[in-house]
């Protein structure tokens, strides 16, 4: 069993400009750190529990009509957090 999300990507420390560590965060405490990672790989993390959802949201069983407009609308936003895009 995963750590409950949501979880969050702060930035540890810096070199040059460049991050060094991530600590992604969830509800019960600290998931990992992510040793020299780039922003966007910290953001792919931290955004693992609502991809999941988005996963099984979409592959649930359903009536024969796939899946429902919320459905698709969470996933949407799952790719969105993961990738940073508005």
């Amino acid at each position: 069993m995963h750590t409950p999300g949501p979880w969050t990507a702060t930035l540890g420390d810096e070199i040059i400009g460049a991050p060094v560590w991530w600590l992604i965060e969830g509800a019960d405490g600290v998931v990992c750190e992510a040793l020299y990672a780039s922003n966007d790989d910290a953001r792919l993390i931290a955004a693992a529990p609502q991809m999941l959802r988005a996963l099984q949201r979409l592959t649930r069983p359903d009536d024969g009509r796939g899946p429902a407009d919320e459905d698709l609308a969470y996933a949407l936003d799952a790719i969105r957090a993961a990738t940073g895009s508005q």
